[in-house]
């Protein structure tokens, strides 16, 4: 190959060479940045639940409660039995594990959402640790209590105060701002697992709808294996039967559109689309190279050339070709990237994770998590859009060493 005489035919046929290489360049930058948003979406809809450490939130439905009086459970929540739970935590798959117990307790002053959690769990409520704007987190076995930063404004609550729920006296360890955290299973009052496990069995109210004893729960919290999350539902789903919801981030996906729903798929079609296109605008740019220069390639092969020596020259030329539309593409989809990544996305919120009773204000207001897009592009896939481009290249120049082949000195050269 004759570097200088490759580099003298790139730059004196700049028309063919630019529209070879930004051909390429559009191709390449619709490859990544649709796969980029792609997995883009898939990571903000994992954000929920990656808030709290947790790749499965599961719940059971029942029964709307007989009376709004005293502690209840939300007709999401109810109660999950404690062998249920010792079944779940053994399963293949789990990697960690966490419950909780969420009550609505309607005393004769106030409405009350109260969240009983292990604090010294992070798989779970246990995230809040990183939001508690006064005082300290809940210490396990210390009888004490959380309050959410705008309840605690609302009723004038500060820390140390004593705050009675469902009967019961606790002392304010500090203030939370859960605002700032996943909006999954958020409360007004946070309390020890054990503290609120005492509340709901103690309920008349709850025992008449949903038995409860003191080691059972309501929400589970799943940190799982990736590859095994959807045998881990099916295998959850045959211990608990028909009536348990298991949401998981293909589930928050779907409730961002059907779109976003298929946007693996969708992306993989968009990509091979865009691939085949330009494929075939670098072919027919290639090919036209060929025909315009079927008279020096005779005049080559004339002066001792070989086809082995012209094809090597000309599928230079192509992948040098070929390799600069590649990075100038990878250029543009790091600016799209960028731009995208300023666009804010709504993650849905299903009620039956975060459930206010209706009938309060704002009780059957949509809630959002807002989030960046997270767009990013792996070396992976830049790696991979670089390679892909100079394989077309070679793929391209080696489809045209036939038709270079077939050109004969003595037919191109006998008309001029």
């Amino acid at each position: 190959m004759n570097l200088k005489y490759l580099g003298k035919e790139l730059y004196h046929r700049k028309r063919r060479t630019l529209t070879a290489v930004f051909s390429l360049a559009i191709g390449i930058a619709i490859l990544i940045t649709i796969n980029a948003l792609s997995k883009a979406y898939n990571e903000a809809a994992r954000m929920p639940l990656k808030e709290i450490d947790a790749d499965m939130i599961v719940q059971r439905a029942g029964n709307v409660p007989e009376n709004l009086v005293g502690p209840v459970f939300a007709c999401s929540a109810v109660t999950i039995k404690k062998d249920e739970i010792n079944q779940i935590r053994r399963l293949q798959g789990v990697q960690g594990f966490g419950q909780a117990l969420l009550i609505w307790v309607f005393d004769t002053d106030r409405f009350t959402i109260v969240l009983g959690f292990d604090p010294d769990n992070p798989v779970g409520p246990g995230a809040l640790r990183t939001q508690v704007t006064q005082g300290s987190f809940l210490e396990k076995g210390k009888h004490q209590a959380l309050a959410e930063v705008s309840y605690a404004k609302n009723y004038n609550i500060q820390t140390g105060d004593n705050v009675t729920v469902g009967g019961k006296v606790y002392q304010i360890s500090g203030i939370v701002d859960a605002s700032r955290a996943t909006k999954i299973a958020v409360a007004n009052i946070y309390l020890d697992m054990d503290d609120a496990q005492k509340i709901a069995k103690e309920s008349r109210q709850v025992q008449n709808v949903s038995p409860f004893e003191s080691k059972d729960a309501n929400i589970l919290f799943i940190k799982a294996n990736s590859k095994q999350i959807n045998a881990l539902a099916r295998s959850i789903k045959n211990i608990m039967g028909e009536k348990v919801s298991i949401a998981t981030s293909a589930s928050f996906l779907k409730h961002l559109g059907s779109l976003f729903a298929l946007s693996d798929k969708f992306s993989l079609a968009t990509s091979l689309i865009a691939l085949v296109i330009t494929i075939l605008i670098v072919l027919k740019t290639m090919a036209g190279n060929l025909a315009e220069r079927a008279n020096e390639i005779g005049i080559l092969k004339a002066v001792g050339w070989s086809n082995k020596d012209v094809v090597s020259q000309l599928s230079g030329e192509s992948i040098i070709q070929c390799l600069a539309g590649g990075i100038l593409g990878l250029i543009f989809s790091l600016i799209a990237a960028s731009l995208l990544g300023l666009i804010q996305v709504n993650i849905p919120i299903p009620w039956e994770m975060s459930p206010t009773p209706h009938f309060l204000p704002g009780g059957g207001d949509p809630v959002f998590k807002t989030l960046q897009l997270p767009v990013t592009i792996s070396w992976r896939l830049a790696a991979f859009s670089i390679i892909l481009s100079t394989t077309i290249g070679a793929v391209v120049s080696g489809l045209l060493s036939w038709h270079i082949s077939r050109i004969k000195p003595s037919e191109v050269l006998k008309n001029e």
